[in-house]
């Protein structure tokens, strides 16, 4: 970076800006393509537009799915249906709907863009914190910006990029509880915010859970830790030790309050979220308490409280339960290696696309399948980071570890259920921190630091290159069939 002051404050201000612009513009373009719901499109928009219209996620004719496209929702049916995910991120999808109409792609998939940049901008705010320097802050956005995962999971309206938004809020209002921090009080308002950002992310799916626990659990011995060591600092300027209830009590004191700040508010989030189900009559399972006679610690809850939770044990069993074989279907250990990602449309056509032939049809295909470059740099960062951080305990690789192990490392534990590699999008942000904080630790050791940075720069330029290659297939641009093959680096990605 230049010593020009003037320089600098240009770049601190536009440039963060400039990659806001190009995170929206490479998820906007065309987005109303498909004119079709793709993948599980299928279910979440039509029990976005469920929700908004009955309350609750109802049932859809077999042949909803072509007329729901064109824009003639009559397909939905009052009966309910049996759904796994709770309603948040479908309450979300429907703003979209609302404001551009039941039959516009666009209109289904708006909100998810939305939060897709949102995203961006936070994991910025995340690595400003965490970097306190502009360069990487914008280097950070630059790689959420041009990858393929960011780029796909929010031009699709699934949960995934929702859930991402608001794992990632929570891990900001962590960060920031972290630098004003107030032991032995209640006056935790970043604290309480993440309980907020992480009830809701669990209100968009369960695995938000993981993100409470962790943070919390962060939190917790964060809090224990300071404790200590100003316990330590008080003997020290006394030269006598103190007994040890001094910093024991106050740590369990505080861990209480902290516990009661995150859960209470996440509990609340997640239960407003069912709030068209409490006060409809038509959800599923809504009078299972009143046909069934509940005893024991939970018969004193209110019948609509049975009834969910009875809803509940049966949305676990169907996850813990679900075994089903898919063609995408990947083990979560592959997954920072994108050996195995998910095809969410495809169709073809005689002619008439880019690099069109007599000999071969016309592809049309949208992969989640993450920019190889930026992963596979992330996998050898991790590899040095994590082996350095057993030796100097590196308190920037442990922020950053927390998020990993609360968005990827329950999944390892998961291995026997049908999962997808798109799922990463919920710890993506912290594989680019940790890729950034590698770079950025390489080129701070470094003996001949022009050298570094211009290596930095090579590499930011291949990244940038590799997703003009691919957006074609991240996007559904219609290409020829033999350049749809030149994609496929490795035969599991067919």
């Amino acid at each position: 970076m230049t010593d020009n002051p003037r320089k600098i404050a240009l770049f601190n201000t536009w440039a963060p800006l400039a990659v806001l612009v190009l995170a929206a513009v490479l998820r906007v373009y065309n987005l109303d393509y498909p004119q079709s719901l793709v993948f599980d499109e299928t279910y979440y928009v039509k029990d976005a537009y469920s929700l908004w219209h009955l309350g609750y996620e109802g049932s859809w004719s077999s042949v909803a799915d072509n007329s729901f496209s064109k824009g003639d929702p009559t397909g939905l049916l009052t009966s309910p249906s049996f759904v796994v995910h709770p309603p948040l991120g479908k309450w979300l999808i429907g703003l979209g709907m609302l404001v551009f109409g039941a039959g516009n792609p666009f209109g289904w998939r708006i909100v998810v863009v939305l939060l897709g940049v949102a995203s961006v901008w936070l994991t910025m705010k995340v690595a400003k914190i965490i970097f306190d320097s502009t360069v990487w802050v914008v280097l950070t956005g630059f790689l959420f910006a041009i990858d393929g995962v960011g780029i796909v999971l929010s031009r699709t309206a699934l949960l995934d990029q929702i859930l991402c938004f608001f794992a990632i809020l929570g891990f900001y209002c962590l960060l920031k509880d972290r630098k004003a921090v107030r032991l032995s009080s209640w006056n935790r308002p970043w604290l309480l915010a993440m309980g907020l950002a992480l009830g809701a992310a669990t209100a968009v799916k369960w695995s938000g859970l993981y993100f409470i626990v962790v943070f919390l659990t962060y939190a917790v011995l964060s809090d224990a830790n300071f404790n200590f060591l100003t316990h330590r600092n008080i003997e020290i300027k006394l030269e006598g030790k103190l007994p040890k209830k001094f910093w024991i009590l106050p740590s369990i004191s505080q861990s209480i309050r902290s516990a009661v700040l995150v859960t209470v508010p996440a509990l609340a989030i997640y239960l407003i979220s069912w709030t068209g189900w409490f006060v409809t009559a038509g959800g599923w399972g809504r009078h299972w308490a009143e046909d069934n006679q509940v005893t024991g610690i939970f018969s004193w809850l209110p019948k609509a409280v049975q009834s969910l939770w009875n809803y509940h044990t049966e949305i676990y069993n169907f996850h813990v339960n679900l075994h089903t074989a898919h063609t995408y279907a990947s083990n979560p250990l592959t997954w920072p290696f994108m050996l195995r990602p998910t095809s969410f449309f495809w169709e073809s056509k005689a002619s008439g696309c880019f690099l069109d032939s007599a000999s071969q049809d016309c592809s049309s295909a949208i992969t989640a399948l993450g920019n190889p470059i930026i992963w596979w740099a992330a996998i050898l960062a991790f590899g040095v980071l994590v082996s350095s951080w057993f030796r100097t305990m590196d308190r920037t690789t442990t922020l950053i570890g927390i998020g990993l192990v609360a968005g990827y490392a329950p999944w390892i534990a998961l291995m026997n259920r049908t999962v997808f590699e798109f799922y990463a999008i919920a710890f993506e942000p912290w594989v680019l921190l940790l890729l950034v904080a590698a770079l950025r630790a390489w080129f701070k050791n470094s003996y001949r630091p022009i050298q570094a940075a211009n290596f930095i720069a090579g590499f930011v330029v291949i990244a940038l290159l590799v997703t003009a290659f691919f957006y074609p297939i991240w996007t559904g641009i219609w290409i020829g069939y033999d350049f749809w093959r030149l994609h496929m680096w490795l035969p599991s990605w067919i």
